[in-house]
């Protein structure tokens, strides 16, 4: 059985849907605010239903070279009855309400955006009668056909849900652009994904929404504070009540792309997706600002008018202004906050010592070398020992090579406080405990001292000398080889003196076949 509908007033009028500005993620968004709004509108009839999971999306971008690539967007939500199957194909035919399916025109224009030729099928849950059209653009501009012929498919009344079916692309999907098409999908739709309820595929694989980590600061106190908060305002314009509610938040890490605020309207984004946040300048200042690439947030503007594409919101006649005088008061603190918070930037050189270690192995300098990392409770001396007393001085004790403070301003080192390193050389056993001292910008910046059996070398990475470098992991590393090389030249050269003296020239020129021979050893 089949049926007619009219779609009068023009039918030329569809092949002129190819030019409207879309992204592909905006034309495929409107498949997709259909299937969403069904489910929206009849979730207590789903939800009813025994097995019920959820409602699904399944967007396929199907490749063939030699039939040409096909597009199909698949979903299980309730399926349209006879009047909304017209409505979804017929010209200016709204939604009853306002809803994510704003002006009766999405799916029409984005499928003719999209291709040449699309189909339509879907049945409502509990009907029984699938309907099915097909829609060939070219045809229907070339013919002026004002009627198109519905089929009517008998089915399972447990059936429900509406597949649509784009082929003669007039653009295809490749390279970067299918990473984008998602990234803006999952962006677009992170409310229905945050809720578990609502699944969205493309090609099998789930859209997955991260939601960006929000900077938790330590208080003096040792309390924290999470700057996350939420806002609900509204004013009145031009008779009508507008409201913003949501939340603006500060990011935990900066970045340009990640900032802004998402705008909102029913759940669904308009303005921000996965990147390209909505920032007027009144707010987040200059793109090389603090706030620019901190400050960010979730506004939902819902009842407010977009765009036919439905990727911006109208906000001319003086709009604009008045919701950014609005957005402005609730920003200052944090607008504060961005300017003057910075994150510990994180250094690492864990790598260091036991690269030049496996140098001097491999050069035949040392043997039988092992490179362990040093407990936190492990024997360090304090400040008082000059570098050259290393036979002689008796050595107090700490435990502090953990508890380290490190001003909140500062670089956070990550890695080992320290290594212990054993080794034999020129038939002597050597145990160096090789300290790193994050903590103290007035000590000395090396410190060679002997307690017992065991050589303790603390390097001062915090000395006021290296404090212009203190960013620079590759010179840290160097740095640090350079101090292990100096301190191992100094106790070999003081072992091998005759009567307890050393000539300062004899420290370098030990200090020099050292690092020949590892650069010959290479």
């Amino acid at each position: 059985m089949a049926r007619n509908i009219n779609i009068r007033p023009t039918t030329s009028v569809y092949a002129t849907y190819k030019n409207i500005r879309y992204d592909p993620w905006t034309a495929i968004a409107e498949f997709v605010d259909n299937s969403t709004q069904s489910y929206y509108d009849n979730v207590k009839r789903l939800e009813a239903i025994k097995y019920w999971g959820g409602l699904e999306v399944d967007i396929e971008y199907k490749k063939d070279k030699a039939n040409g690539d096909k597009l199909v967007i698949r979903d299980n939500a309730f399926g349209m009855d006879f009047n909304d199957f017209q409505r979804a194909i017929i010209l200016d035919s709204p939604p009853r309400k306002q809803s994510r399916s704003e002006f009766g025109m999405g799916l029409k224009t984005a499928a003719c955006w999209f291709g040449k030729c699309w189909s339509v099928e879907s049945v409502a849950l509990g009907s029984g009668i699938k309907y099915k059209t097909t829609v060939d653009v070219e045809a229907l501009s070339k013919y002026k056909n004002e009627e198109i012929t519905v089929e009517e498919i008998p089915c399972s009344p447990k059936e429900h849900g509406t597949v649509i079916t784009i082929w003669n692309l007039n653009r295809t999907l490749s390279g970067t652009q299918i990473g984008k098409t998602k990234d803006q999908l999952r962006g677009m739709y992170r409310t229905d994904l945050r809720s578990g309820k609502i699944k969205i595929y493309y090609n099998g694989n789930g859209l997955i929404y991260e939601t960006p980590k929000v900077l938790t600061e330590t208080l003096p106190d040792g309390t924290e504070k999470e700057w996350k908060k939420e806002i609900d305002i509204s004013f009145d314009f031009n008779g009508e009540t507008k409201r913003v509610y949501g939340f603006i938040g500060l990011l935990d890490e900066g970045s340009t792309s990640g900032a802004g605020f998402t705008l909102i309207r029913y759940g669904r984004v308009i303005v921000g997706g996965y990147e390209n946040g909505y920032r007027p300048e009144e707010i987040f200042e200059k793109s090389n600002s603090y706030v620019y690439q901190r400050l960010f947030g979730e506004l939902n503007l819902d009842g407010w008018r977009v765009t036919q594409t439905k990727d911006a919101f109208d906000l001319y006649g003086g709009l604009e202004d008045v919701l950014i005088e609005n957005l402005l008061l609730v920003c200052q603190d944090y607008k504060k906050k961005a300017k003057e918070y910075r994150k510990r930037p994180k250094v690492s050189i864990d790598t260091g010592i036991e690269s030049l270690v496996n140098k001097f192995s491999s050069a035949g300098i040392i043997d039988d070398v092992q490179v362990t990392s040093l407990s936190d409770n492990v024997v360090q001396t304090e400040d008082v020992t000059q570098s050259n007393d290393i036979n002689n001085q008796e050595n107090s004790v700490e435990q502090d090579v953990a508890n380290v403070v490190v001003n909140n301003n500062d670089i956070e080192i990550e890695g080992d406080n320290g290594k212990c390193i054993t080794f034999t050389c020129n038939g002597e056993q050597y145990k160096f405990n090789f300290i790193l001292k994050k903590n103290d910008p007035d000590s000395r910046w090396l410190n060679i001292t002997k307690n017992g059996e065991e050589y303790v070398i603390e390097w001062n990475i915090r000395h006021m000398f290296f404090k212009p470098y203190i960013d620079d992991a590759n010179f840290l590393t160097i740095m640090e080889q350079f101090t292990f090389a100096l301190a191992f030249s100094e106790i070999e050269a003081m072992r091998l003196s005759t009567d307890g003296k050393i000539d300062p020239s004899t420290i370098r020129m030990k200090m020099n076949d050292t690092l020949k021979a590892v650069i010959k050893g290479d």
